[in-house]
């Protein structure tokens, strides 16, 4: 990731952390899905790092269970609306501003974690060299046998997204290179809601296989609620509740990736 893109990805965070804590409000299937798997996982008192974690979704949730979390992020406003969340909901959460692509050389992190959250970084760093990088950075600090949670945008999910909220968009000469790498089965790295990667589904896993890893899961964080997430999320409970367990069903197989707008990597550190 280029300087600029760095510029570009922590202005378009700092502007609105409440928006950013808000998309994973109200039951969204996304979260439900994703902590459904950490808690598989990740046990109370067990250190977690949560890296590109924003305004704290996932450690203020993972600190009520009883988890040592610490955050980074690198947003200086969202680790600010971090750490206002925690005080409120009465936990207590290590924050630090920085950028993921250099955690290997940050003196305030500790050594080693039981498990690491990359749910952030992957989706913002366009150069294939800079996503290695970091996840041969984030590996250094887990645990051999301890649990990396990795997440990715999927390009064919950013097109579900399209379709859902802006299809109009599709005309603008700037969709073009989206729209050339989606008909042509690759992974687009580039402008999008600010710099952003979008990764193939079938590109995750020959990703993660160059790290030492053992796959646990790969899964369709919002199952396959995505393109109708605006009819599904006003029903009542009960309806709702039964989707979740469908999309919980069927997460995992590889025909309902392309259903998500985001797929999550499960691996243990295998050395």
């Amino acid at each position: 990731m280029k300087i600029d893109d760095a510029v570009i990805v922590k202005a378009h965070y700092d502007a609105d952390p409440q928006k950013e804590w808000d998309r994973l409000a109200g039951g969204k299937f996304e979260f439900r899905l994703a902590s459904h798997y950490m808690e598989k996982h990740i046990k109370p008192s067990d250190s977690v790092l949560d890296i590109g974690g924003g305004p704290g979704r996932y450690s203020i949730w993972l600190a009520q269970k009883g988890c040592d979390v610490t955050l980074l992020d690198l947003s200086e406003q969202s680790i600010e609306f971090a750490r206002n969340k925690a005080a409120d909901y009465g936990v207590s959460i290590k924050t630090f501003t920085g950028d993921a692509r250099y955690i290997s050389a940050n003196p305030k992190l500790a050594k080693k974690y039981d498990h690491v959250l990359i749910m952030g970084p992957l989706y913002h760093l366009v150069d294939e060299s800079d996503r290695t990088g970091v996840v041969r950075g984030v590996i250094s600090h887990l645990k051999k046998g301890g649990k990396l949670f990795a997440s990715f945008i999927s390009i064919i999910g950013g097109m579900v997204f399209m379709l859902r909220e802006f299809p109009e968009l599709i005309t603008l000469p700037a969709e073009q290179h989206f729209v050339d790498a989606l008909v042509g089965g690759r992974s687009y790295g580039g402008d999008g809601f600010t710099r952003a990667f979008f990764a193939y589904p079938d590109s995750i896993v020959p990703f993660m296989e160059q790290f030492p890893l053992k796959k646990l899961h790969l899964f369709a964080q919002e199952g396959i609620s995505s393109p109708f997430v605006h009819r599904i999320m006003p029903l009542k409970q009960e309806a709702i509740d039964e989707w979740f367990r469908i999309s919980l069903a069927v997460c995992e197989k590889e025909e309902f990736l392309a259903y998500a707008e985001h797929l999550m990597y499960v691996g243990e550190k295998t050395k």
